[in-house]
């Protein structure tokens, strides 16, 4: 949901991609976020928007477990997990590479996937997103 804002531009807010590097997601994830109502948006001008911080940890903020249960581990909790090293980036890129070359080498013996393997693999990811926003509201 997006809203107008009354507040000075320069006021205490986010772009899309700083809450994103905020919870270490990806912008498009903010943006369904926001499209989806879970998390208010303020317009900043004629294209621009921007998220309260107050906001952003308002939707992070972790929710006790019920009794009995454990829980996922929290949005604010994943600032403990260490970054990848420079090298264990680098292997992941060559890996991808690879990747890249292998799914272009079975392409060209197969052929490319269908629209409706495109649209499995589409639906597969929505459905992912959604399990993961349900984790998240607890």
């Amino acid at each position: 949901m997006i809203q107008k804002s009354r507040m000075a531009i320069s006021g205490p807010y986010l772009t899309v991609r700083q809450a994103a590097e905020q919870l270490s997601v990806h912008p498009s994830t903010i943006r369904r976020w926001i499209d989806m109502g879970r998390l208010t948006a303020y317009r900043l001008g004629e294209k621009r928007i921007g998220v309260r911080p107050s906001d952003l940890a308002r939707l992070i903020a972790p929710r006790p477990a019920r009794s009995g249960q454990k829980g996922p581990m929290a949005l604010s909790e994943r600032s403990v997990i260490p970054r990848p090293r420079k090298a264990d980036q680098r292997r992941g890129l060559r890996a991808l590479m690879e990747l890249d070359r292998l799914s272009a080498e079975i392409a060209a013996r197969h052929g490319q996937a269908s629209p409706e393997s495109w649209e499995l693999i589409n639906q597969s990811r929505d459905q992912r997103t959604r399990d993961v926003l349900r984790s998240v509201e607890g």
